[in-house]
């Protein structure tokens, strides 16, 4: 048993493209994945995901009943139907993952994927090379670097994955969480990197989008992860209003009780534009569409 790799992008009219490999590199690649496989595998506890729950260390979430929408399995069972992709930089930045699998005995198709982003892209723009044989050679045309880990795996209807925040940026997971509760948003409240003045009047003006988006900053852990100062240093590149305020010695997120203004933050906090520098391409919306401003 070989795989194919294929790529899933965000391109409507080519969502699903497939490379073309030599033997040597498939050989190569379906030993690489196999071992990534069984790494995944190694995971000690099985979550269902309810948008809530932030998995410890070996455990995995669990979409049960995942629509396939992008039918990935066709992919797999007919990959000579499948067009192959456009090997240009530009096409290569709408790959949102690498995808590859195999047919179980029982006739269900697993999926093994990895995220994707721009970083991975071995440009054709200056000199690329990579040493070989005591010496550096140069690499003709566009490539790409498989990562050493798999984001998540599709096994029938079965969506697993690690981090909610990677899942994501694949797949549109919005109908699979819950919304904030009303416990949930005095929680996010309560962080070390906010200041709400009141919690009553931020549940008070909590509409379902805002919950949604409570629930999806809470998830992504990026109040945890991310600097303040480094948001706020994005935010002021996208021209988006980043109030804080200080709190004991320490600068922190002044969470806006005007629905307007708390809107817009928690957008700019739910869309990853802290990342977007890293590829000089602004976002806005979750469609993660380029925009100007």
């Amino acid at each position: 048993m070989l795989f194919n790799l294929f790529a899933l992008t965000s391109d409507p009219a080519k969502r699903i493209v497939r490379f073309e490999l030599s033997s040597t590199v498939q050989d190569d690649l379906t030993t690489y994945i196999k071992n990534q496989e069984n790494e995944f595998e190694l995971s000690t506890e099985v979550i269902p995901f309810d948008g809530k729950y932030k998995p410890d260390s070996g455990d995995v979430l669990l979409i049960d009943n995942y629509d396939d929408i992008d039918n990935l399995s066709n992919a797999i069972l007919n990959p000579i139907s499948i067009e192959v992709v456009e090997p240009t930089e530009s096409f290569f930045g709408y790959i949102k993952a690498l995808f590859t699998g195999y047919t179980l005995e029982s006739g269900e198709v697993k999926v093994l994927l990895q995220n994707f982003d721009k970083r991975r892209i071995i440009s054709t723009n200056g000199l690329s090379i990579f040493h070989s044989s005591n010496v550096y050679k140069k690499i003709e045309g566009i490539g790409l670097t498989v990562d050493s880990k798999l984001t998540a795996i599709l096994e029938g209807r079965k969506l697993r994955f690690f981090s909610f925040f990677t899942a994501r940026q694949m797949f549109d997971l919005s109908g699979y969480y819950k919304e904030a509760t009303n416990e949930d948003i005095n929680v996010f409240s309560s962080s070390d990197a906010v200041h709400v003045i009141s919690k009553e009047g931020l549940i008070e003006i909590s509409d379902s989008w805002v919950r949604r988006k409570i629930s999806l900053i809470q998830q992504s852990d990026i109040l945890g992860t991310v600097p303040i100062h480094t948001m706020k240093a994005v935010a002021s590149k996208f021209n988006i209003p980043f109030p804080t305020v200080n709190i004991n010695g320490n600068e922190v997120i002044d969470i806006p009780l005007d629905k307007p203004a708390l809107k817009v933050l928690l957008r700019f906090l739910d869309e990853d534009y802290y990342k977007s520098p890293l590829s000089n391409t602004n976002f806005v919306t979750n469609s993660k569409r380029e925009c100007t401003f």
